[in-house]
């Protein structure tokens, strides 16, 4: 196929019409700092905690986060679509300066966009240990919360990199779905 880059669903072969995972892509603007995007996922992360959801982190390779939820497969996509999309557009209205929940560019300018359309049937996002077409063959990780406070940015990890992670527990083993490097 010559692909790179590996971008998978948020469902599982035997199950295509029950999500197992939640993906909110946090996508800053140009003109924002690497502290900013490491500030919304700890936001993000927050807000979900408050309604009595765990989340996990991947650096995505790129300039982003994705903060995540395992499902148990009790909804189906238009579910999950759903509260994706309201979690993002509450998190915009509360703080209207640091986030937008529309896609559109011109939306963006100075904010994270909290991409909530990674939920949907058919709709992808990086694969956990994938390469990203990128200069500098970047991968996006899943790492813990407290690596997430101390790393210098999204692309933090190369593929020389990825011998020692590997021998490491998986900060994402408890969802079998995204931690199968």
């Amino acid at each position: 196929m010559g692909s790179i880059e590996f971008h998978i669903w948020g469902a599982r072969t035997d199950r295509l019409e029950r999500p197992d995972r939640l993906v909110f892509d946090l996508d800053p603007d140009e003109g924002l700092d690497w502290s900013d995007v490491q500030d919304a996922a700890f936001d993000v992360r927050d807000t979900l905690a408050d309604l009595g959801l765990q989340s996990g982190a991947i650096v995505t390779g790129g300039k982003g986060v994705h903060v995540w939820l395992a499902l148990r497969r009790t909804r189906g996509w238009d579910s999950v679509k759903l509260f994706a999309k309201t979690f993002a557009h509450v998190m915009a209205e509360r703080a209207p300066d640091r986030y937008t929940a529309t896609m559109s560019k011109s939306k963006r300018k100075g904010r994270i966009f909290i991409d909530w359309l990674r939920n949907e049937r058919g709709a992808t996002a990086i694969a956990p240990y994938s390469l990203r077409a990128r200069p500098g063959a970047h991968v996006a990780v899943p790492v813990t919360w407290d690596e997430l406070k101390d790393l210098d940015g999204a692309n933090r990890f190369s593929m020389s990199d990825m011998a020692a992670r590997l021998k490491a527990d998986c900060p994402a083993a408890q969802c079998r779905t995204i931690c199968r490097p």
